[in-house]
């Protein structure tokens, strides 16, 4: 039995299911083959897990191998501070050495992407300006992934800055192979190992299929079942063809001018906050 010696505590819609792939690439890195276990968000209250949440420990030390020198896994609700809260101190109490990779993402494409997913998921029937007319509740689900720096906060108070590594998607995007290279060396494993696997890009937007209620209780149980242990890029891989072949797609959506300034006006503050926390630009961001 092992716990993770390392996590991707989020942002939701920024590259984290990518991360996780990559990574698992590494010889030296062994990935949760449950990519979203949740174990250290806690119970679901009144705000229930999708896809069901690992809650016995027995269960959660089975998705690592003791073996690997490096275990992670990416729960982003790790990153979803008021609506799941006491995370960090749940995880320095199991596992205090830690580290934390966190990915962001300019936060008004983020909050529209989460939307998108929301709409995908069949649990978001209002319009994309409905929606937002809550944007401004500490526990709207759309905003609340997307004020970085209030989340990083909370894990600064437990843990020490050099173990958490902050990285903009775009970077990961853009400039994956050296952005993979400092994870690497964050992680304190070989820098230099290299795949072909890296060049792939996961969960595209325009790939996103409407979900109904019958597939979504069939993909619950898939997934919170015994299949649960079968690789994560195999389920995925799978479950992409079926969408793709039985699924409409989610029709794109347009933010408008003036809930864009609202936006950007919500998330100014902490924007500048996260770079004077982590002396990064963000400088495509446009909030």
């Amino acid at each position: 039995m092992a716990l993770p010696t390392f996590f991707i505590i989020g942002a939701a819609k920024a590259g984290t299911t990518s991360l996780h792939f990559y990574l698992d690439e590494h010889p030296q890195v062994q990935m949760s083959v449950n990519k979203e276990p949740h174990y250290f968000a806690g119970t679901a209250t009144d705000i229930p897990y999708p896809m069901g949440r690992v809650s016995r420990l027995a269960d959660y030390e089975r998705l690592f191998d003791a073996s690997a020198p490096m275990r992670g896994e990416a729960s982003p609700s790790y990153a979803a501070f008021p609506r799941r809260q006491g995370v960090p101190e749940r995880i320095k109490e199991m596992v205090p050495g830690g580290r934390f990779i966190y990915l962001v993402r300019d936060p008004i494409a983020r909050t529209v992407s989460h939307y998108q997913h929301a709409v995908a998921a069949g649990n978001e029937k209002r319009s994309l300006s409905e929606a937002l007319a809550e944007a401004g509740d500490p526990y709207c689900y759309l905003t609340c992934q997307s004020f970085y720096a209030r989340q990083l906060r909370h894990y600064l108070e437990h843990f020490p800055p050099e173990r958490v590594l902050v990285i903009d998607q775009s970077e990961l995007l853009g400039d994956r192979r050296a952005t993979l290279k400092r994870v690497f060396s964050f992680l304190g494993v070989d820098e230099g190992f290299d795949s072909p696997s890296f060049d792939a890009e996961l969960l595209k937007s325009e790939e996103r299929r409407i979900a109904n209620p019958a597939y979504t209780q069939v993909l619950k149980r898939v997934t919170s079942g015994r299949t649960a242990f079968v690789p994560e890029r195999l389920r995925k891989s799978v479950r992409r063809s079926f969408e793709r072949r039985f699924l409409s797609p989610v029709p794109p959506v347009e933010l408008g001018a003036i809930d864009r300034e609202r936006l950007a006006d919500l998330y100014a503050g902490d924007v500048a906050d996260l770079r004077e926390l982590t002396g990064q630009r963000f400088p495509d961001w446009q909030a």
